[in-house]
């Protein structure tokens, strides 16, 4: 027994259908089965065939719901393949996102908010990292280096 994978995460989402235009539209996620659950929302699926994300409409006025104290939620991270792809997508979208080389494993990693601010690591293999990519990775370190 143990842990194997994450499963899905949710998200409470204000506009369904821009979460929805953001994750399917834009990453290639596709909406699919949900099971009839007693509020609104979606279940997106990844290639794989199952449903990582997952979105509950939350209208304006409802009650809120309970919380508890919790950590920060830094990022969701996909492994990814098509990098030029995906990059070319989110140019034409005017979607705002960083791009890293991680040092040695030469992977490359788009950062980018989802709408409603969530964090989002789209992670690629090296056979995809652009060399412009890392050259403009080096001269940020440089740089750094530089004036610190």
């Amino acid at each position: 027994m143990g842990l194997h994978n994450l499963d899905h995460y949710t998200i409470d989402v204000a506009d369904l259908e821009e979460s929805k235009s953001f994750y399917c539209g834009l990453l290639g996620l596709k909406d699919g089965y949900r099971p009839p659950l007693s509020f609104p929302g979606a279940w997106l699926y990844c290639e794989n065939e199952l449903p990582t994300v997952h979105l509950v409409d939350i209208k304006p006025g409802e009650p809120p719901r309970q919380t508890v104290k919790s950590g920060l939620l830094n990022h969701i991270s996909f492994t990814c393949t098509g990098a030029e792809e995906i990059r070319a997508r989110l140019d034409r979208s005017g979607v705002s996102y960083n791009v890293v080389v991680l040092p040695v494993v030469d992977k490359t990693q788009f950062f980018m908010k989802d709408p409603n601010g969530i964090s989002v690591e789209l992670i690629f293999p090296p056979a995809e990292t652009r060399q412009s990519d890392r050259d403009a990775m080096a001269a940020k370190q440089l740089t750094s280096t530089v004036t610190a």
